[in-house]
């Protein structure tokens, strides 16, 4: 397999590739805001890219948070924004079993306020948020005596602040059921912070978990899966040769763009670097391969060069 180039977008190049793309879909943590505040730039080019008639899109993998949560963060940045234009992994999530695969039975959660707020918004009944009682040690009796609703069809797994062997146990005692569907909103392992020396695990560390007491793999609705752009498509209508992806990670962000047609822009104010494409083009893994983006740029501020020229 020859070597995909990743090349910086500058110049003239940029401003033919701003002029050709309909459609910008942007990743927020680490594109638009990291956690000092909102990355310089950020909001004026979205100004720019609005003025010139091009169609805009936050898509992340946070669960943690609704659309309405984000509308308002995004608010608070100066960046005016509607709620069709955010696509979170709660509501892809919620989108896709009401509206894709027409379910109708209640769903268990591993998750937080957000995914609560989707559901809750699309008429899906739920039960599992929040923390579980227990008390402590090695308590056989109290583990086998959890009660199990039989109304529940599935199992999302998405972040979950209250995390707990009692949630696994429910977890997997309703995925023993081959007609139980288990949904994972996404499987980043960890949260982009870099302040200090502390690690957040991810949710990718709670779907392990389900994964490994089920015996079962969860289909992942978020990023790279294609689904959260099949979400986005069924309601706007994009044209993937006329669309690009703008993230700071390769596995998530770029490998999503690539396995959805779209032209990719890494910026390097997150997660990746440009390290880690020269190890994905000497990688002879798939996944890798196609998590090479088309370009890079050092961050989304150097979209204002062509969105600024007046000679244009």
């Amino acid at each position: 397999m020859a070597d995909k180039s990743c090349k910086l977008l500058e110049g003239e190049e940029l401003n033919k590739f701003v002029d050709c793309m309909d459609t910008f879909i942007f990743d927020c943590d680490g594109v638009l805001w990291n956690e000092v505040g909102v990355i310089d730039g950020a909001v004026e080019v979205l100004q720019e890219l609005r003025k010139l008639g091009k169609k805009v899109f936050f898509v992340t993998n946070n669960s943690s948070k609704s659309r309405e949560d984000y509308a308002n963060k995004l608010e608070k940045f100066g960046i005016k924004v509607s709620k069709d234009e955010i696509y979170g992994t709660s509501y892809a999530v919620a989108y896709y079993l009401k509206e894709i695969i027409k379910f109708d039975k209640k769903v268990y959660t591993i998750g937080t306020t957000g995914m609560i707020a989707e559901l809750d918004a699309l008429g899906i009944p739920h039960t599992g948020s929040g923390p579980d009682q227990s008390t402590g040690g090695y308590n056989v009796k109290e583990w086998t005596y959890l009660t199990l609703d039989p109304e529940v069809g599935a199992v999302v797994c998405g972040f979950d602040e209250h995390f707990s062997y009692h949630k696994l146990i429910k977890a997997a005692s309703y995925l023993a059921k081959d007609s139980c569907l288990f949904i994972a909103t996404n499987c980043d392992d960890r949260f982009p912070f870099k302040s200090n020396d502390i690690v957040i695990p991810g949710t990718g560390c709670f779907v392990v978990s389900v994964e490994a007491a089920a015996r079962r793999k969860a289909k992942v609705i978020g990023k790279p899966e294609r689904i959260m752009f099949d979400c986005i498509n069924l309601r706007h209508n994009i044209d993937p040769s006329k669309a690009c992806m703008i993230g700071d990670r390769l596995n998530t962000d770029i490998l999503f763009g690539n396995n959805c047609g779209l032209k990719t822009v890494l910026v390097l104010t997150g997660i990746s670097s440009l390290e880690d494409v020269e190890k994905c083009q000497a990688s002879s893994d798939s996944n890798d391969r196609n998590s090479i983006p088309d370009f890079y740029m050092s961050s989304i501020e150097a979209f204002k060069l062509p969105l600024f020229d007046s000679s244009r």
